[in-house]
């Protein structure tokens, strides 16, 4: 799998995509102290008014300005680590935590997975964007800014809400891939030999689980994607929502999916502002695009490599072998005689 990524100029693209993202995000940070530029106002070098924010797009400022006066392109460029970091942060700690409930499940009675099935089946059919609105709404909403705790203890309370709630599916996925490999042939040799369940996990499972890993997180960080931009679409923005007058309402953070929420709800048929929205959701669109990508080139690595380890008979050999099986004429009669 590995030789066959290596070898994949597509593969390296989607890498070069979301290093060169992360790399300019981070030193915006570093050089800039993660600062916005922020323009109200445009005048000329004579002191002329010119234009007031949000401003159109010009060799200066090449995505134009919003209403408050950020600068688009640092925007997105500032909020590249937090929605690419808390994707990745959310999916990593998902399968962590789903490894280390589901394995230990798996070597258990096939009772107890049938029970826990049934009781985790029902809360997968519900939406875990509803479900997150729910336990969010009361305590990411603030009307004074001065009451609003640290960024540390929000963005690890909406983590830590987010991980939980993606962990039945993903418990269930890997109590389901576990007990199949234990059904292989290899594995009943394993336990005849008296393999502990924590030896034949290490020498046997964890093999074959780790090429799919790497799928199952690309997955998961799209999904963790797509339920961002449905909170930010009812009004929760990722680190919490500044409620301001007149029912309006603004994120804390630089975060892609906040920020498409945001400037939506701003969407109207008024001048440049009519396309506000477009920048984050274009920006979103692209992270999908090879987000999936990414995920389509490792499940075609992984698809190589089973096909890679299916043991295959030579054709010459394979016919050879049966030709020299094969008799002439079944019924023919067998000369048993004994000479003298």
């Amino acid at each position: 799998m590995r030789r066959v990524l290596l070898r994949d100029p597509v593969f390296w693209m989607c890498l070069l995509f979301f290093g060169t993202l992360l790399i300019l995000s981070f030193a915006n940070s570093v050089f800039r102290d993660g600062q916005v530029d922020q323009i109200q106002n445009l005048y000329s070098k004579d002191g002329t008014f010119i234009a007031t924010s949000p401003l159109e797009p010009s060799a200066e400022r090449w995505l134009g300005t919003d209403r408050s006066g950020n600068d688009l392109f640092q925007v997105m460029i500032e909020g590249a680590k937090w929605t690419i970091g808390i994707c990745v942060s959310i999916a990593f700690a998902r399968i962590a935590l789903a490894l280390l409930i589901g394995i230990p499940l798996a070597f258990r009675k096939k009772r107890l997975y049938t029970a826990l099935r049934l009781l985790l089946d029902g809360f997968l059919i519900l939406p875990i964007s509803l479900i997150a609105l729910f336990i969010l709404l009361p305590a990411f909403q603030f009307v004074d800014p001065a009451e609003i705790p640290s960024t540390f203890s929000r963005v690890l309370l909406e983590i830590s809400v987010l991980t939980l709630l993606g962990l039945p599916a993903l418990v269930l996925y890997f109590i389901g891939e576990t007990r199949q490999l234990l059904a292989q042939e290899f594995m009943l040799v394993a336990r005849t030999l008296g393999g502990r369940p924590g030896y034949q996990f290490r020498t046997h499972i964890w093999p074959h689980l780790l090429p799919t890993l790497t799928i199952v997180f690309m997955q998961q960080f799209v999904q963790t994607l797509m339920v961002l931009i449905h909170l930010s679409l009812f009004g929760i923005f990722f680190g919490g929502t500044l409620v301001l007058f007149e029912g309006n309402a603004a994120p804390t953070i630089f975060e892609w999916a906040s920020q498409f929420g945001y400037y939506f709800f701003q969407f109207t048929a008024v001048s440049w502002i009519n396309h506000l929205f477009l920048v984050p959701a274009i920006t979103l669109a692209l992270l999908v695009f090879f987000a999936n990508l990414l995920t389509s080139r490792l499940e075609r690595a992984y698809r190589l490599r089973r096909q890679q380890m299916i043991p295959t008979v030579p054709l010459a050999a394979a016919d050879a072998e049966a030709a020299a099986s094969r008799l002439s004429d079944p019924f023919d009669p067998v000369d048993i005689s004994i000479k003298s």
